[in-house]
C-alpha cells in the first residue's frame, strides 16, 4: 500500500498536491469569468456547472490529465471513469454555501472505490469560503435530511444534523491555485459563503472504478473512462470532447441535464404525471431559466 493510499483511508483525504502553476490556472480563471460575464441565459449559467468536462474543453483536458490520474490511482487502482465534474464559484461576498454532508450518501456506489478531487483554480482560503471537512468522518454513514435554501450550491439540499460533529472536528482545506485536495466518497464536507472581495473557484472530478454503479433513479450514468479498461459496462460511455464534437457533446450536457431535472422533479413533485407535465415545458432553456430566477440559483 503506498503511503498516499494508506494516508487516504485513514484520514479520508489527502490534501496540498500540486498540479499546475498558477499561469495554467489563471488562464482558466480568466476564461471562465468571460463565460459568467458573456450574454448566456440562465439555464447555461447554471447547468454547466455540472458535468462541466462536457461543457468546457479546458474541463475535459483537466480529466484526462496524467498528474491527476496518476494520484487517482494510487488510491483506487487502473480503471476508473470521470463520473461526474463540477464548477464551485462563489461570487465576491457571497451568500452561497454547500451544506455539510456526505456524498456516497445519495451516489448509491460500492463503497471504497469513490472519490472526489478538487482543484483551486482560484486561491481557496478560509475568508473566501474553502472545502471544510471532518477527518475520519468517512468510516460511518449518518442520517441525512433535505433542507430546503436557495442559497445552499446543492441542488436537493442535503444535509447532516449539526448534532452529527463538533465545530473543532472541522478542517479547513486552504489550497493556493493549482493545488487539490483528494477527498473520500464518504467524508463529511461542506463550505462556507465567501466574505471575501475576490471570486473563489474550485473544479472538482468524482473519480469511480468501473466495476461501480449509481443509483439511476437519483442520477445519470454517463461517464468518461479515463484510465484503463471497463469490463462490467455498467456505465454509458462519453466521448472526449475536441473542437470537432464539441457541439454533440454541448447537446448531450443539455439532455443529462434535463434528465437529470426530471429525476429531482420525481423526487420533490411525488407524483410522475406532474413531473411528465412539469417536464414538457422544461425541455425549454426559457422555462428553466425562468425556474433558476425564481429559485435564485446563478
Amino acid at each position: 500500500m503506498t503511503d498516499l493510499r494508506k494516508e487516504f483511508f485513514e484520514k479520508g483525504f489527502v490534501s496540498k498536491i500540486k498540479i499546475f502553476d498558477k499561469s495554467y490556472t489563471d488562464k482558466i480563471y480568466n476564461d471562465y469569468l468571460n463565460f459568467l460575464n458573456s450574454k448566456q441565459n440562465r439555464a447555461k449559467l447554471v447547468e454547466h456547472k455540472s458535468k462541466t468536462h462536457l461543457f468546457f474543453p479546458w474541463a475535459n483536458k483537466i480529466i484526462h490529465d496524467e498528474k491527476i490520474l496518476n494520484q487517482v490511482e494510487k488510491i483506487i487502482g487502473p480503471n476508473f471513469y470521470c463520473w461526474n465534474s463540477l464548477i464551485f464559484h462563489k461570487y465576491p461576498q457571497s451568500k452561497y454555501f454547500v451544506s455539510m454532508h456526505q456524498d456516497q450518501n445519495y451516489w448509491g456506489i460500492i463503497h471504497d472505490k469513490a472519490l472526489s478531487v478538487q482543484l483551486a483554480i482560484s486561491d481557496s482560503t478560509i475568508e473566501n469560503g474553502c472545502l471544510k471537512l471532518i477527518p475520519y468522518s468517512h468510516k460511518k454513514n449518518l442520517e441525512h435530511k433535505d433542507y430546503a435554501s436557495n442559497y445552499n450550491i446543492l441542488a436537493r439540499g442535503q444535509s447532516i444534523s449539526n448534532d452529527d460533529y463538533k465545530k473543532e472536528e472541522l478542517k479547513n482545506i486552504e489550497l493556493e491555485s493549482g493545488e487539490c485536495c483528494i477527498f473520500h466518497g464518504n467524508i463529511v464536507h461542506g463550505s462556507r459563503e465567501n466574505k471575501s472581495s475576490s471570486h473563489r473557484m474550485l473544479f472538482t472530478m468524482r473519480f469511480l472504478t468501473t466495476d461501480n454503479k449509481v443509483q439511476e433513479k437519483f442520477y445519470y450514468n454517463h461517464a468518461t473512462l479515463v484510465r484503463g479498461e471497463d469490463k462490467f459496462n455498467y456505465f454509458k460511455k462519453e466521448d472526449k470532447l475536441t473542437e470537432n464534437n464539441l457541439f454533440k457533446l454541448r447537446k448531450l450536457h443539455k439532455d443529462i441535464m434535463i434528465s437529470q431535472f426530471s429525476k429531482y422533479g420525481n423526487i420533490k413533485l411525488k407524483f410522475p404525471i406532474i413531473t411528465k407535465i412539469v417536464m414538457m415545458f422544461f425541455q425549454f432553456d426559457f422555462f428553466r431559466s425562468f425556474f433558476y430566477k425564481i429559485r435564485k440559483k446563478i
